[in-house]
């Protein structure tokens, strides 16, 4: 390997452009390739950056000096483009999620095994300061009863990534169920009910939710409560509330800044963060160094396989609960797909 790491980034969409600013924010990479077929070297992005452009991802493959590929294609591409790369003896970052069955799952990462290659998730909450410093504060509540989580989004998606997205199950509210994971370890719940409603009806044509409230529920008590949006005009809301037998911790919004403002009009607060590039930009950084030093340092994987299992599983459960309308129960459900 090089003294730097030669990195390619498949798709410049959405996620690709927040990976495209870490790379470029890192001394551990060097970033050779970007694979887009609906970009230019016209394109001011590519006049921007140093990088080849290509159209497809086998002259990148085929290069024997590179090292790594971050995958940010569209949702049900990835299984497929990870395989390509592990294949190829490629190091991978990969947006969740890795494919649309356990069995998908668990080849990546056996894959990734035989090959003795780097597979690190795109779950950027585990590297958010406020969500570690919630988990470090597990230890001065004392045993959880409850678990409350706002999770919001802004400004709502476009119709074309709904479509493509797998649903806001997998898409969405699986980062909220990586946290549970990522607070309470591989604990397994009980039991799983959801109900959703989709208010717009285009989304509704997809079909899918575009409002969700999930309840999970854990042996010895603990209930676990996930409301979610597509849309939340006033910004970016994201929160968690823990509550314990010793006490409480809560992970706020963050604000553009903390100043209050008093008049004789009233008292004004600033507004939170706009979306989530904003809210997540110091995470992006931080996975994506996660991701780098753990190449260097043979740590091959940020989130486990069976972490990774258990999340897919239960927002496979969710899915099927708000749609079948009906409380699954979940430890039936892990062990039978698992």
């Amino acid at each position: 390997m090089s003294q730097k790491i030669n990195v390619c980034i498949l798709g410049l969409g959405r996620a690709g452009m927040f990976h495209l600013r870490s790379v470029s924010s890192l001394n551990l990479f060097r970033l050779k390739y970007v694979v887009d077929p609906g970009l230019s070297q016209e394109d001011e992005i590519v006049k921007a950056h140093d990088f080849i452009l290509l159209q497809h991802i086998e002259a990148a493959l085929s290069d024997p000096t590179l090292d790594a590929v971050i995958i940010s294609t569209p949702t049900q591409s990835h299984y497929a483009n990870i395989i390509r790369a592990l294949e190829a003896g490629k190091h991978v970052f990969t947006e969740k999620p890795l494919g649309k069955a356990v069995e998908e799952i668990k080849h990546c990462y056996e894959l990734a095994k035989e090959k003795k290659l780097a597979l690190h998730l795109g779950f950027q909450r585990r590297y958010d300061e406020n969500f570690v410093a919630l988990k470090a504060s597990l230890a001065d509540i004392g045993k959880i009863r409850t678990i409350k989580t706002s999770s919001r989004d802004n400004p709502k998606p476009s119709l074309d990534y709904l479509k493509i997205s797998g649903n806001i199950f997998h898409d969405m509210l699986i980062h909220d169920f990586d946290m549970l994971i990522y607070l309470l370890g591989m604990r397994i719940p009980q039991s799983i009910y959801a109900i959703g409603h989709a208010y717009d009806q285009e989304i509704a044509n997809i079909p899918d939710f575009d409002t969700v409230l999930v309840t999970l529920q854990y042996a010895e008590g603990l209930i676990c409560a996930i409301d979610t949006s597509r849309i939340a005009t006033y910004g970016y809301d994201q929160r968690i509330e823990l509550f314990g037998e010793h006490g409480m911790a809560i992970a706020e919004n963050q604000k553009q800044n903390s100043v209050r403002l008093h008049t004789a009009e009233g008292m004004h607060l600033s507004p939170i963060q706009y979306s989530f590039p904003q809210r997540y930009q110091k995470a992006y950084a931080k996975e994506m160094r996660s991701f780098g030093e753990g190449i260097l340092n043979n740590q091959l994987h940020n989130v486990s396989l069976e972490e990774c299992i258990l999340a897919h599983l239960i927002a496979d459960a969710a899915h099927t609960s708000a749609t079948q309308r009906q409380v699954i129960d979940f430890q039936t459900f892990y062990h039978q797909f698992s």
